[in-house]
């Protein structure tokens, strides 16, 4: 038995399209969850095996999982999964080729999309009712979609509940009972990432605070190798657990965690999202866009100041990114380490000085 049958049969059948990535899953979890909570459908959440793999179980959520759209076998694949069922509304909250070619086969009388200052790759297209056009963070576009099926956005919004039970034992790699700073270093995209000088200076100014420090990331080949190369420059070996941290795994690592550095990844928002402290590092994109959603207080933002120096007179807004990676080297160390020391002094850490 799925989480819908207990729901009554007329009620109206919605399905969410969101696929990867891990932050905009993470992002878009909170709607759905919400949603799932009015009562007022029955949800369905249309993604990849590795949303089912982080949050498991969410309560009134059906997933209908699809292979990751990479080519024409991939395709027809979604096309006999999707093809079964008629939906009320579907809710295309991905602006993507491959998300809009997997939306073709989801049989729904209204489909509801971004707004122009939001879609690319023809999304207008794929839908036949936009959200309102306003400038606001990815969590609250997200949840812009409910607008359209009459429902109020609350008040506090909450990820609370969305991700199972912690895996037991705990890896013996992960530090235990001991404060440390996680470090993720690597984007998706490398115009996002600081450079590897400035996270080892920042590192030892942590482990000489007396915090250990933990650098993780996923497997991928030059995300392993930057990790590798960061660890071999630091003075004080961290502890490098790159690509070791599984998926299902990650929300409890963080939470564990005192707190995150990173550069804007899926990271931060799950951080965010199990209430850990986040020290983003932002450039490229606005982290009022971007960031932790509403806890920016310890995080870095020099958008404005990339802005001017890479694009110029352009007309900008909210939604504008810089593509040079130099964008990033406006962030500095000091006020990197100045925002780390904010984070200690908000976790009351007993501060040691051991400059080793």
């Amino acid at each position: 038995m799925n989480n819908n049958d207990l729901k009554p049969a007329n009620l109206p059948k919605v399905a969410i399209l969101r696929l990867s990535a891990l932050g905009d899953v993470v992002l878009c979890a909170a709607m759905v969850s919400y949603l799932a909570k009015t009562g007022k459908f029955r949800v369905f959440w249309i993604t990849t095996i590795q949303a089912k793999e982080m949050f498991g179980f969410i309560e009134g959520v059906e997933f209908i999982i699809i292979p990751k759209p990479k080519g024409i076998t991939s395709f027809i694949q979604c096309r006999q999964i999707l093809g079964k069922q008629n939906f009320d509304f579907l809710l295309l909250a991905q602006a993507s080729l491959s998300a809009h070619l997997v939306s073709i086969n989801v049989r729904a009388e209204t489909k509801i999309g971004f707004d122009s200052s939001r879609s690319k790759d023809f999304h207008k297209l794929f839908i036949n009712k936009c959200i309102r056009e306003k400038e606001e963070h990815f969590v609250d576009a997200y949840f812009s979609f409910l607008h359209e099926l009459d429902i109020t956005k609350p008040d506090e919004v909450s990820w609370q509940g969305l991700f199972g039970k912690p895996p037991l034992p705990l890896p013996q790699e992960w530090p235990h009972n001991e404060p440390f700073m996680a470090v993720t270093t690597s984007a998706s995209k490398i115009e996002r990432n600081w450079l590897l000088q400035s996270y080892s200076e920042v590192i030892h100014h942590i482990q000489c605070s007396g915090l250990k420090v933990v650098l993780i990331g996923g497997s991928e080949t030059g995300e392993k190798d930057f990790n590798r190369r960061l660890f071999d420059h630091c003075k004080i070996p961290p502890l490098d657990l790159t690509g070791m941290v599984k998926l299902a795994e990650l929300p409890y690592f963080l939470e564990k965690a005192s707190f995150l550095l990173s550069p804007d990844t899926g990271t931060v928002h799950l951080a965010r999202a199990v209430n850990t402290p986040v020290v983003g590092l932002y450039a490229v994109a606005n982290p009022l866009l971007t960031g932790p959603y509403r806890a920016l207080d310890f995080s870095i933002n020099r958008h404005g100041e990339a802005l001017k120096k890479f694009r110029g007179g352009s007309k900008n807004s909210i939604h504008s990114r810089i593509h040079q990676p130099e964008a990033m080297e406006l962030i500095t160390v000091d006020e990197v380490i100045a925002q780390v020391e904010r984070v200690l002094e908000f976790l009351s850490f007993p501060v040691s000085r051991n400059q080793s």
